[in-house]
């Protein structure tokens, strides 16, 4: 349905990606924008979806920000321009975007977070701002006007009292419009601003998960204390006068820096990050309105057809004779001679699969995995009207 085109996978690896902006012309042909604004609005009125809605002017209060769902007077109460609506999180309940995120598989699936969809009338926009993570903008619709900073910024000074962390100076020095089809990067860190021109501007946004250093911490001392690695507690024999009882001293301080340095050494040395980073990029809450069913044996499995559920997230790792399946913030661990490397790969990566095509004949123990995975409804049946 959508093809990446004019794109050098390598190249933009090499020159572009986490580094500086880059627009394709041109980068889908006869690009299909899958839904209409009324669609996206009816989508936003449902439980479970994440919108928001930003209005520039017209509103209590300079942008205005509110979160969905939203009812039909709210729509119809809205200006006539200067608004967005964005709904995130689109590939769950547009399966079609699957295809889509395809075309970005030159960077590893578990980077990848989600797709958001905008809706914009004339003059709409959330603000000049800066994101976190790296971001493709695709123009589905309409014309959208796209100005950036080509410098990324660290620490910029935002607009205080704002529910948005909208930039307080932004001096672009690069701008383009872009049609239906055009594609745009950006680096994290690149101060970017986006305005529709026009009626109809449609934007879909595929996003990147870029944990934060807190996150890696609090999987790190969750997987250590699991292992019974974080028990250790500070020592101080070495104690000597005299010394003000109040004082820190740098001695003190190297106590605890030897604290932080042997849990790191105790980690490396029981193998566990694999696990630290693998459960932290996987985790994530199943919506608990789309049910999993009960499986028992792999006879029952055969007769059905699956998909991961929408909100599953798979990834794994090989080292030497083990190999760890993750999944949804648990972890798997098999023999890497017990796991179909096809069978693994369709696993993590298919939109949906038989039963054979996981190779489940390869081993008893990976059988027992792929039914626990069922059972704990990481994997769902797909329905007829699903494919």
């Amino acid at each position: 349905m959508w093809r990446l085109q004019h794109f050098d996978r390598d190249a933009f690896l090499a020159e572009y990606w986490q580094k500086k902006p880059l627009l394709i012309r041109g980068a889908f042909a006869d690009f299909d924008p899958l839904i209409t604004p009324e669609e996206l609005a009816g989508l936003a009125m449902e439980p479970g979806v994440h919108s928001r809605l930003v209005i520039e002017k017209d509103a209590e209060t300079p942008w205005q920000l509110s979160y969905g769902p939203f009812d039909e007077e709210r729509f119809t109460a809205l200006p006539r321009s200067h608004y967005s609506l964005l709904v995130s999180e689109c590939e769950k309940w547009l399966p079609e975007l699957r295809q889509l995120i395809d075309e970005f598989s030159f960077i590893p699936r578990w980077r990848i977070d989600d797709v958001m969809i905008s809706y914009a009338p004339d003059g709409g926009s959330v603000g000049p701002h800066i994101d976190d993570y790296d971001v493709f903008l695709i123009q589905a619709s309409g014309r959208r006007e796209w100005m950036i900073e080509q410098q990324a910024r660290q620490r910029p000074k935002i607009i205080e009292g704002l529910d948005l962390a909208i930039l307080r100076d932004f001096h672009p020095d690069q701008q383009w419009v872009l049609e239906p089809g055009d594609l745009l990067y950006l680096p994290p860190r690149i101060p970017h601003h986006g305005v529709a021109r026009g009626e109809g501007c449609m934007t879909w946004s595929v996003g990147f998960r870029a944990p934060a250093v807190s996150d890696l911490m609090d999987s790190l001392l969750l997987e250590a204390d699991s292992a019974g690695l974080a028990s250790e507690r500070y020592a101080d024999g070495d104690l000597r006068v005299p010394r003000d009882p109040a004082e820190l001293l740098d001695e003190d301080l190297d106590g605890f820096r030897r604290l932080a340095r042997e849990l790191l050494e105790r980690i490396e040395r029981n193998g566990l990050w694999p696990r630290i980073v693998g459960r932290l990029v996987t985790d994530t809450t199943l919506a608990e309105d789309i049910q999993g069913i009960r499986i028992d044996t792999p006879a029952q499995a055969a007769d059905l057809r699956w998909q991961p559920h929408p909100d599953s997230r798979f990834c794994f790792h090989r080292q030497g004779d083990a190999l760890d399946l993750f999944c949804n913030g648990r972890h798997y661990r098999l023999a890497a001679s017990a796991v179909p490397l096809n069978g693994l790969s369709r696993l993590c990566n298919a939109a949906h699969m038989n039963w054979d095509e996981l190779q489940v004949e390869h081993s008893e123990a990976w059988r027992d995995c792929l039914l626990e995975l069922i059972n704990e409804a990481a994997l769902i049946p797909l329905e007829d009207d699903d494919d």
